[in-house]
């Protein structure tokens, strides 16, 4: 019989993090799920895609607002305010979407509060993945995530690092009630700094095998 469990890997940017949750899907022979769940919600929704990339993993009112009436003018009318639809609403959409594909089997999930969706499941491993200002910054040049990078300095780099972070931070504390980053959030926190992606995916089959989770 199936061991059901389920890896969840919040993650600072340029850590490795989504490199870590396709290594161990890979080995783990189990799927992994990061920006997947976009089309997922948008598809079990009937919402447009872009209204969940557009507020993915971002919070606050104000940001929806300014989307809405911005470039998705003519998809709010259709919509509109009195479809109900907010922040909260939306975020609910994709819980449900993480919660079914909980529950068809074991899963790898990036981001998108999942530690927290999935807080009263067994079996369930929670992971942070940190790493240097500098090898973040190198990570996201090597695989060309850093648009325009040529007009920015490594100073100017490590600002645009901390402005993700602190997105990614206000929408988990925001949603979870617990802080983003902190070791007391977490069942696990490495740092592929020191440890390597290789390092950190040893680590974590190491306790799914130790778990009895996987043979």
């Amino acid at each position: 019989m199936e061991t059901r469990f389920y890896i969840t890997i919040g993650r600072e940017k340029g850590a490795g993090g989504l490199e870590i949750a396709k290594r161990l899907s890979e080995e783990l022979g189990i799927p992994q799920y990061d920006k997947q769940l976009l089309d997922i919600a948008a598809r079990e929704s009937g919402l447009c895609k872009e209204i969940f990339a557009n507020i993915d993993e971002r919070r606050g009112s104000k940001f929806i607002s300014g989307f809405f009436s911005g470039i998705m003018g003519s998809l709010y009318s259709e919509y509109g305010a009195s479809s109900g639809i907010n922040r909260e609403e939306l975020f609910r959409i994709q819980s449900n979407c993480i919660v079914e594909i909980a529950n068809d089997g074991p899963a790898i999930f990036v981001g998108r509060c999942a530690d927290y969706i999935l807080r009263d499941r067994g079996n369930c491993l929670n992971v942070f993945i940190t790493a240097s200002g500098e090898d973040r910054v190198e990570r996201l040049l090597e695989h060309n995530k850093i648009k325009d990078a040529e007009k920015y300095s490594r100073e100017e780099m490590l600002e645009l690092l901390e402005k993700s972070d602190n997105r990614r931070a206000s929408y988990y504390n925001y949603f979870t009630y617990k802080k983003w980053g902190a070791a007391s959030s977490y069942d696990l926190c490495l740092n592929s700094s020191l440890l390597g992606i290789e390092g950190c995916v040893n680590i974590i089959k190491g306790i799914v095998k130790d778990k009895g989770w996987i043979k």
